[in-house]
């Protein structure tokens, strides 16, 4: 069982109150113990417990994200990120563009997402094309969802249709096809942290997803 300890969530309160370097190498140790080490062990168990799913998805501390941000261009001069983050994906690695689970903690909870994510119109091409010619088999991923009081989490939508799909404006998957991100999300406590109850909600939300995360894979699907 994986578990946070209530001091992950107090130094990232007090990386808050306190985001500079100096306060950041001070306290380093405590960064690593309460929150890289067990954070990286989680993606880890995660993997072992999805490898019989009909698509494995594996990660671990080369799937976490960096606490740096990347301040070039941002008017926030913030040094670190106020949050822990990371990903599971088919390959194992970051530079996936297919279907991933993402894990998210910060102060007071955080999250865990499941889909696909903010891809281009390049990148959505195949998935939308699949809405339209594969109509029937992505009722039955909503379906499936819906089974499991699962929904496809709003925002990223265009306003109109994407460039190339006008014709399909009435398509009965039109107000999907729209959509730039197609993910199902599951709030997580900070409790559910602690307590080492989040590797089983996240666990639940990757199965209950994975019509959604084999849609473009008919070989795993069903």
């Amino acid at each position: 069982m994986t578990m946070f300890s209530k001091d992950a969530f107090a130094f990232l309160r007090e990386l808050t109150a306190s985001n500079n370097r100096e306060w950041f190498n001070a306290n380093k140790s405590r960064y690593t113990k309460e929150l890289e080490a067990p954070f990286a062990a989680l993606l880890e168990a995660l993997s072992n417990r999805l490898q019989d799913a009909r698509r494995p998805l594996s990660g671990g501390k080369s799937t976490m994200f960096r606490p740096n941000r990347d301040i070039r261009f941002s008017k926030d001069k913030a040094p670190y990120k106020t949050n822990v983050s990371g990903l599971l994906t088919p390959s194992g690695t970051k530079s996936e563009v297919a279907a991933l689970l993402y894990v998210h903690l910060e102060p007071g909870g955080g999250f865990a997402s499941a889909g696909f994510y903010n891809l281009s119109p390049k990148q959505l091409m195949p998935v939308r094309d699949a809405m339209i010619e594969r109509a029937d088999t992505f009722d039955e991923v909503l379906s499936a969802l819906d089974q499991a009081n699962r929904k496809l989490a709003s925002g990223h939508e265009l306003t109109s249709m994407p460039r190339g799909y006008a014709e399909h404006a009435a398509h009965r998957h039109a107000d999907h096809i729209k959509r730039k991100s197609l993910l199902v999300t599951q709030e997580l406590s900070e409790t559910d942290w602690t307590s080492g109850d989040v590797i089983d909600h996240i666990e639940k939300l990757a199965r209950d997803a994975m019509p959604l995360l084999t849609f473009q894979d008919p070989a795993r699907a069903g």
